[in-house]
């Protein structure tokens, strides 16, 4: 074995297990920019003058984070609600389904928050209540 090919075979040893560990790293599963602060606190912790009690989901806001630091995601498709804790996945609820026999396509359209449940705004005129902690779907309602 000549000097380079020495040197090619030691350069990708100590380089293998840095392209392995960058294989394993994970993206999160929504985006940071279109995440917004819930009105529970400031970043500081303390209350806010800035009070959002309903957060409209758009292209540009997706995600609501709690004061307890829980992402609560709006998938794609406006269908699901997920909650993250980092990258970590607490739940995942479709609540569209609840409203399959209502509307033809129903869309997670507002969420406002309260200390146990989020409530759920479908397609304007349907309404639910998701529990923080399990995302099972409680109460639903259509005017």
């Amino acid at each position: 074995m000549d000097f380079i090919q020495k040197v090619v075979v030691a350069t990708g040893l100590v380089l293998l297990p840095t392209a392995t560990f960058a294989q394993h790293s994970k993206a999160l599963v929504y985006e940071k920019t279109q995440v917004e602060p819930d009105q529970e606190s400031s970043p500081l912790g303390v209350a806010t003058d800035e009070f959002k009690g309903i957060h409209v989901i758009s292209t540009s806001v997706r995600g609501v984070r709690g004061a307890n630091g829980v992402v609560y995601w709006v998938s794609k498709d406006k269908a699901t609600l997920s909650a993250y804790e980092g990258e970590r996945l607490l739940w995942r609820t479709n609540v569209g389904k609840a409203f399959k026999a209502d509307f033809a396509q129903p869309q997670i359209e507002k969420l406002v928050f309260a200390s146990n449940v989020i409530f759920v705004s479908v397609n304007n005129n349907g309404f639910a209540e998701v529990d923080r902690k399990t995302g099972q779907v409680g109460s639903k309602t259509v005017d």
